[in-house]
């Protein structure tokens, strides 16, 4: 199976277009368990692909073992973004994708996406932001966070976990921030989809999973307890409080994640936000 949009059918043509886009060169960005990440240019336009040449079955049982679901190829990757288009959750755009054979462990595929112009980290975008003024950078801060918050939300409702569900997975458009206005559309396309799972509904694991992370990854950016508020106000709805309080277990979970993801990477005990800081003092 492949397909390929108007915009790059050109660039691989022929009965070879699979085998082509196979062997596709431009700057890496990864290699890593049977999988390229690159850049390339076509027509003056820039494209990022992930192809997978397939992980052998060494990696697919170190996997099982480990409790973790394999990703044997890049079908992941267009579901998600599928799903997340349909909820009105913003992501990459996919131009092309493919895949060929039965053995999960040798399976070639690949999925090619438009480059976005929103190349800076949330997470990057958040430390940085001392210069701003500090009226303007309230409120630029909290509607990055409600726009998290709003793409979560959709997410975990719409049955889908993201697996790797950090800040830095977010991106936001370099410009000049000192012209924002409140009330002005930011657009956070969501990335990195490749391990996301879809279900009718996200188990309880994965779900702390995916909020721990993202916890974790917003510890280093001055998030304050009202910042919380403002994200569970929109993840859990008006009524946050007693959606948080009824779950104990759940939140708790999650802040015991994102303090033990932030022993294990930064090598020290981290300090939460008041609203999660009560839930681990027990």
């Amino acid at each position: 199976m492949i397909e390929l949009s108007a915009d790059i059918r050109d660039k691989f043509p022929g009965v070879d277009a699979f085998k082509k886009v196979m062997a596709l060169e431009g700057d890496v960005y990864r290699a890593k368990e049977g999988r390229r990440t690159l850049l390339f240019t076509h027509q003056g336009r820039e494209y990022f692909a992930k192809i997978h040449h397939g992980i052998g079955w060494g990696e697919i049982w170190k996997n099982i073992i480990s409790f973790r679901m394999p990703v044997t190829d890049a079908s992941n990757e267009w579901k998600a973004v599928d799903l997340l288009e349909k909820i009105g959750v913003a992501t990459v755009k996919i131009v092309g994708k493919g895949s060929r054979g039965i053995n999960p462990a040798r399976r070639e595929s690949f999925v090619i996406m438009d480059a976005l112009e929103e190349r800076i980290e949330v997470e990057d975008f958040l430390k940085e932001m001392d210069d701003f003024p500090v009226s303007q950078k309230l409120a630029l801060k909290r509607a990055i966070i409600r726009e998290v918050a709003d793409a979560a939300r959709r997410m975990h409702g719409a049955g889908m976990n993201h697996r790797d569900f950090y800040l830095c997975h977010f991106h936001i458009l370099e410009r000049d921030w000192s012209e924002w206005q409140l009330g002005e559309k930011i657009h956070l396309p969501l990335l990195d989809l490749h391990r996301a799972q879809i279900r009718n509904q996200v188990p309880h694991r994965w779900l702390v999973k995916d909020l721990g992370a993202l916890l974790f990854s917003a510890i280093d950016c001055k998030i304050t307890d009202r910042d919380m508020i403002a994200f569970l106000k929109v993840y859990l709805g008006e009524d946050w409080k007693r959606e948080f309080l009824d779950r104990p277990q759940r939140w708790s979970s999650v802040a015991r994640r994102a303090l033990h993801f932030y022993q294990k990477h930064r090598g020290e005990k981290a300090v939460l936000p008041g609203v999660f800081a009560n839930l681990t003092k027990a």
